[in-house]
């Protein structure tokens, strides 16, 4: 029996591309950590690296990055903008007002960046050149009803009120804008704003759809980088964003993770149609294991295609590429790797295999078991507790690209089975199986095949091993009708979750 990695159907779902209009021209975008006043002082010469790519004598031989996005989660106080700790501090308006002043501070931050194209630009050119800015906005949270008067109000707001929130995000908004236009900046454009909650749950996204609808009737784009496993990744169009950047979360685990972690953050991107986060940090310079983490997501991004077909946002600690440019051997080494994977020209390290975990098309017109041809499912009967979204039907619809945590497969309970009734008996030689694969799960499993559903015939024995994802079997060529697929493992849980079953007659 032979086992290949093919996932989709037809044309595989496209990631969000990198810099059209849809995404404010944005290829690269660097996350630029500056409001806290323990962050690097972002001046002209620090930002200089990041600009360009500078040789020994760092002197500019090429534009970097084309997008920064100035991103602040907490103040030096503690007080976190995005996300509620019970028990800490909840941000004031003056917390907003610093915010908002923070990324316009004299000789730092944006101020620094434009002396730096200004710079590059007098060397390389055009003189006219402008790159992208993002900025961070800070998330009004419910719990927060004594976030005080705005200035010249003298009304509190209370932000546990839809209302407030609101006209709490209008004024940040329009302070920075302010702040903009005051500076009258000539090399950057103000491409638009970064929601920094990682996640949106429900309750949240009508703020976010307002939020993306205020940015829109100004002009001004939305942006998100959710985590890996983050709610509303799947709905980032429907919540009003321009453009998304999913986090692999590779980088930073305890114990390092599969390689198949980055095939199913590749699978997950292109079925959300979005970018890719890079991930590091100056751990990297000095910790094998970590610039080996760090090697696998360029790797990984030549290997499953988003190093030149995917909008990315890069993660880099508030320093690292800055500290890559000062330290001399590996340090430099690591920058002319990221400078060469932005502008599309580096080659993998050769420390990863990623050969066996491919994003590749199948063609599905010769699958004996698909409803429309008159296949039937027996077993893997729908429960109410499991949704409207999971039942038998979902293991031949022939869809395989779209599917989540409770959606588009069919499942049971192990040990069990599912058995697919075709047609008519009709030659076999091989199946096709979608294991549920979205989180590094694996299975094992045995499939039969039966002329009457009496007497069975072992086609497949899959009762070692992990097996993960999409599976392709061969066996010897047997007449059939039946088609019977046990579970017997799933590393995850108890229950089986099948996307789909596929029959061929040729092998």
């Amino acid at each position: 029996m032979v086992s290949a990695g093919v996932w989709a159907q037809g044309p595989v779902p496209g990631y969000l591309p990198p810099g059209g209009p849809g995404v404010g021209g944005i290829e690269d975008l660097v996350l630029i950590y500056h409001g806290s006043k323990a962050r690097v002082p972002w001046t002209k010469d620090n930002i200089l690296p990041y600009v360009a790519y500078l040789d020994e004598r760092g002197q500019p031989r090429d534009w970097f990055f084309d997008g920064f996005l100035f991103i602040e989660f907490a103040l030096d106080s503690g007080t976190w903008f995005h996300h509620y700790r019970e028990g800490q501090p909840l941000p004031t308006i003056a917390d907003w007002q610093q915010i908002a002043a923070s990324w316009f501070r004299p000789g730092e931050g944006l101020d620094g960046l434009e002396a730096a194209v200004a710079e590059v630009a007098g060397k390389l050119g055009p003189p006219d050149k402008r790159v992208s800015v993002v900025i961070t906005l800070p998330v009004p949270l419910r719990q927060d009803t004594a976030f005080g008067p705005l200035p010249g109000k003298t009304d509190t707001l209370d932000l546990s009120r839809v209302l407030d929130r609101q006209r709490a995000l209008r004024w940040y908004i329009q302070e920075v804008l302010g702040h903009w236009r005051a500076r009258g900046y000539r090399h950057l454009n103000l491409a638009g704003f970064y929601w920094t909650d990682e996640t949106i749950g429900g309750d949240n996204s009508t703020l976010v759809r307002w939020t993306s609808d205020y940015l829109h009737a100004r002009g001004l784009k939305h942006y998100w980088i959710p985590y890996y496993g983050a709610q509303g990744l799947r709905e980032w169009r429907a919540n009003g964003f321009d453009a998304c950047m999913l986090q692999p979360n590779f980088f930073f685990t305890q114990e390092r993770l599969p390689l198949t972690h980055f095939q199913t953050a590749a699978k997950l991107a292109r079925m959300a149609g979005c970018g890719i986060e890079i991930e590091f940090d100056s751990r990297a310079l000095s910790d094998e294991e970590y610039c080996q983490r760090m090697l696998a997501y360029l790797d990984a991004g030549v290997h499953f295609g988003w190093m030149k077909g995917a909008l990315l946002g890069y993660y880099e600690g508030g320093r690292a590429i800055k500290d890559f440019h000062d330290t001399p051997g590996v340090g430099r080494e690591l920058y002319r790797k990221v400078y060469e994977f932005v502008k599309g020209t580096y080659q993998p390290s050769g420390l990863f295999d990623f050969s066996n975990y491919s994003l590749v098309t199948r063609d599905n017109s010769a699958n004996l078991a698909l409803a429309s041809r008159g296949a039937k499912v027996i077993g893997a009967e729908a429960r109410p507790e499991w949704g409207t979204e999971i039942g038998p039907e979902q293991i031949i619809d022939g869809n395989i690209d779209f599917y989540g945590g409770m959606s588009g497969f069919g499942a049971f309970y192990i040990p069990g089975s599912v058995t697919i009734e075709l047609p008519e008996v009709t030659p076999v030689a091989r199946t096709q199986v979608m294991l549920f694969d979205l989180d590094g799960r694996y299975f094992q499993y045995r499939i039969e095949t039966s002329v009457d559903g009496e007497e069975w015939e072992q086609a497949v024995d899959k009762s070692a091993g992990e097996w993960r994802g999409w599976q392709v079997d061969t066996f010897t060529p047997r007449p059939a009708r039946y088609v019977r697929f046990t579970c017997l493992h799933n590393s995850a849980n108890q229950i089986c979750q099948l996307i789909e079953l596929e029959v061929y007659a040729e092998p």
